[in-house]
């Protein structure tokens, strides 16, 4: 027994190694701050190209009434721009008055002038994080929607 006690006295005066297991304590938290770095940048990266394609889609839509009636064509000039033809926007055009809403394309405002012609385009994309993190699910889905009115 005296010889336990002896040991646990000598190793609690040692202090060789205990360097490395701080590196290893600020390593580990260095690496777990840089993953999270990591994917919330990629998040707001992604963030940035959705709002983009979105603006591209509606810009295309706004150029005149042919292309504000292509939807098609104003959905592929959003999946031109993030470069991605898996993704799946969404275009479509309406009328609006304003302090009225949405109105019919052969119905006037109120005030008896003519109803504005608007587009719009929502681009939604799903991002896949890298480390699992409490409370947030995996893949997150960012999207963006932009209106434009036609000239």
């Amino acid at each position: 027994m005296p010889n336990i006690a002896k040991l646990l006295k000598k190793l609690s005066r040692e202090n060789t190694g205990n360097v490395t297991i701080e590196f290893a304590f600020v390593i580990l938290f260095m690496l777990t701050l840089g993953i999270g770095a990591y994917d919330f940048g990629n998040l707001a990266y992604q963030k940035i190209a959705v709002t983009n394609a979105a603006r591209a889609g509606s810009q295309y839509g706004a150029q005149d009434m042919s292309t504000a009636a292509d939807t098609v064509g104003m959905e592929q000039a959003a999946k031109d721009d993030i470069n991605d033809n898996a993704l799946l926007p969404d275009a479509d055009n309406y009328y609006f008055c304003p302090g009225q809403g949405e109105v019919d394309v052969d119905d006037l405002c109120d005030d008896g002038s003519f109803s504005y012609f608007y587009v719009w385009v929502t681009v939604p994309k799903d991002v896949d994080l890298l480390f699992p993190y409490p409370f947030v699910s995996s893949p997150i889905t960012v999207a963006s929607t932009n209106t434009m009115r036609v000239r």
